[in-house]
This record gives C-alpha cells, structure tokens and sequence, in this order.
C-alpha cells in the first residue's frame, strides 16, 4: 500500500518563515536607522516616521521573497524524495528481473538436461552407444 504523503508544509517550514521574516524585518531597522543617521538625524519620530511609510514595501517584498525561499526549498525536498522513490523502485525492478532472469535460466538448464536423459535414455533402450556430453560440458549451459 502507498504511504501516504504529509502535508505540503511542515512545521519546520513556518519556523524557516517566521525566523527569515524576523532577520529581514531586524535588518530593515537597522537599514532605516542606519540610513536617518547617513542623511542626518531628525530624531526618533522623524525615523519612526520613514519606518511607517516604507513598511508595506517590505512586507510585500519580505513575503514575496519567502514564499520564493520555501517554495524552492519544498520543491528539491519534493524533487529528493522522488529521485530516492524512483532509486529504490528501480533497484527493486533490477532486482526482480535478475531473480526472474536465474530462474529462467535454471529452467533451461534443466530442459535441456531433461532432453538430454531422454535422449541418452532412448538410445540406450535401442542399445545404440550413446557418447553426447551433458549440456553442462558441450557448452550448451546457460550462463
């Protein structure tokens, strides 16, 4: 029976989205700080002031760029999870094929030698010598 998948997102992925929301929003203070202090400094309100007008750009830019980061990372996830499915069911195909490739072999291997007693057997009952080799020692064997 198939196993059957787990969601799509994981816990591990909203950790992966709130700890990369909570870096970009530190740096965007700093970044706004950093920049009041360059162009020279109006006070806290004035900085307060810039955060409050650039914020929705970064949420819509923070949000864009985590969705594209989880995105990717969920599709190599679903990508490795695949390529190891499709390893193990060719293994597994490999691995059926050659037990069914020996068992034919044995099976006219077998034949063979079967024939080869009928043979051996007849002649005998005819009493006409009979000097063929087994199939396992006139290279008719199966390798």
């Amino acid at each position: 029976m198939a196993e059957k998948r787990g969601s799509l997102f994981t816990v591990r992925d909203v950790e992966s989205a709130v700890v990369t929301y909570t870096v970009l929003g530190f740096l965007y203070i700093v970044g706004i700080c950093l920049y009041e202090f360059v162009t020279g400094w109006n006070g806290v309100l004035q900085m307060l002031m810039r955060l409050e007008a650039t914020t929705s750009v970064f949420n819509q830019t923070a949000i864009a760029f985590i969705v594209f980061k989880e995105g990717v990372d969920i599709m190599l996830r679903r990508f490795n999870e695949w390529r190891v499915e499709h390893a193990q069911s060719l293994a597994k195909a490999k691995e059926q094929g050659i037990e069914q490739g020996i068992e034919q072999g044995r099976t006219e291997a077998y034949q063979a030698i079967a024939a080869w007693n009928s043979r051996r057997l007849e002649a005998e009952a005819k009493g006409i010598p009979f000097n063929e080799p087994p199939p396992s020692q006139n290279g008719d064997q199966h390798q």
